[in-house]
């Protein structure tokens, strides 16, 4: 079995001790052997290989009330033992950036004016954007683990092939080996609910919790879902895909040619739609659809108490899917995610609902999600590729 082996229970333990780090420090070499099950001659000798590999750092003295004899040393990550990239690419959002190991983006950029019809050329393009950020940026190139890419498509979680990406036009391709030769590293490509998701059990709203529903809205709807502690991927991978759920009393017509969709009542385009009537500065001429949503989202006060009411009213929409969603899957907490899933209208709208479906309820576990398209890629690459059994020691230790 794999992980059984010498080798493959040291990366293991390594993984054990180098995650609780992360996620508790500063923390000492005795809580790890408490908290883990592991020797303290164990965890001992991995620290001394995560600090030779220039991961980990020593600290000050952690002081404990009524504490005798040898004082603790807090451990603690080193920010530049490691690096990933992270790739964002969605109708609305394409960006790279680069974040140190503890997930802090030291350097990223947009990329506008991709040709998103070819798929080749946007690949070269972010590729190239990606080398020049490496460069520019001054990292040591050596401590580049990997990248994470996040999309809005469905990929093969394991293989990293595309298997659609209707909002983007594509076709199904080979997409992780694409991005993985040209980037001369390895690549984790996750569909962007999926990303955003594990971002925020890293170290977002999340945290700590095992059943997590994310509702990712920016132009177009998509989800993800967490059910005790797994990621679920279903059939085709596309377990939590929420955009052709049916919801009663609309007739509106969705692109896929059905009506009553949610993407049609509920999604930042069908925002967009029912606001083209409006003369808003800032949206006059062709103005891409993420640049236009992303202003919408933005526009307060009494002059705008159409935009207001336009996203109340889909966030009302979204609230009978998030009923089902509550009903069937029992979670702990429900996140919206995207420019138009986490506006304060969209929500109060959504609440609306819930409250008229489920009268004498008040606490529906049902919030913003804070976390950005570029943290859900770094995060997603920092999780493949640092704090994993697949985690490259002998690389940093060489660097």
């Amino acid at each position: 079995m794999p992980g059984t082996s010498p080798s493959g229970l040291r990366r293991r333990n390594r993984d054990v001790v180098l995650r609780m780090i992360a996620r508790h420090a500063p923390v000492s070499r005795t809580h790890i052997a408490r908290r883990s099950g592991l020797t303290g001659a164990a965890v001992s000798r991995i620290i001394g290989e995560l600090i030779e590999a220039g991961l980990v750092r020593e600290g000050a003295q952690i002081r404990t009330k009524g504490q005798v004899g040898r004082r603790n040393i807090a451990l603690e990550l080193c920010p530049n033992g490691a690096y990933v990239l992270g790739i964002a690419l969605a109708a609305n959002v394409r960006s790279v950036c680069i974040a140190n190991c503890r997930g802090e983006i030291v350097a990223g950029r947009k990329v506008p004016g991709l040709d998103m019809d070819d798929p080749g050329a946007t690949i070269d393009r972010l590729c190239a954007e990606a080398a020049s950020l490496v460069t520019a940026s001054g990292i040591d190139r050596s401590r580049l683990m990997g990248c994470g890419i996040s999309i809005a498509g469905v990929p093969d979680p394991d293989t990293g092939d595309l298997v659609h990406a209707h909002h983007l036009g594509w076709a199904p391709r080979p997409l992780g080996r694409e991005f993985a030769e040209r980037l001369a590293l390895p690549v984790r490509v996750e569909a962007r609910p999926v990303a955003l998701l594990m971002a925020e059990l890293w170290g977002g709203a999340a945290a700590g919790k095992r059943n997590v529903v994310l509702v990712s809205n920016g132009i177009w709807i998509g989800g993800a879902i967490m059910m005790d502690g797994v990621v679920l991927r279903g059939h085709r991978n596309m377990a939590g895909q929420l955009p052709h759920m049916r919801i009663a009393h609309t007739d509106a017509r969705c692109f896929c040619g059905r009506t009553g969709c949610l993407n049609a009542v509920a999604s930042g385009q069908a925002v967009m739609d029912r606001l083209t009537h409006l003369a808003i500065p800032g949206l006059e001429g062709d103005v891409e659809p993420g640049e236009r949503l992303q202003h919408l989202a933005q526009l307060r006060g009494p002059r705008f108490r159409d935009v207001a009411q336009t996203f109340r009213e889909a966030g009302r929409h979204m609230g009978h899917a998030i009923d089902n969603i509550m009903e069937l899957l029992d979670p702990e907490l429900v996140l919206m995610a995207g420019a138009a899933g986490r506006h304060p209208d969209y929500i109060d709208g959504l609440k609306e609902t819930l409250a008229a479906l489920r009268p004498g309820e008040n606490d529906w576990p049902v919030q913003a999600s804070e976390v950005t398209s570029d943290q859900s890629a770094i995060w997603m690459g920092l999780d493949a590729f640092v704090y994993s059994q697949s985690l490259d020691i002998e690389q940093l230790t060489a660097a």
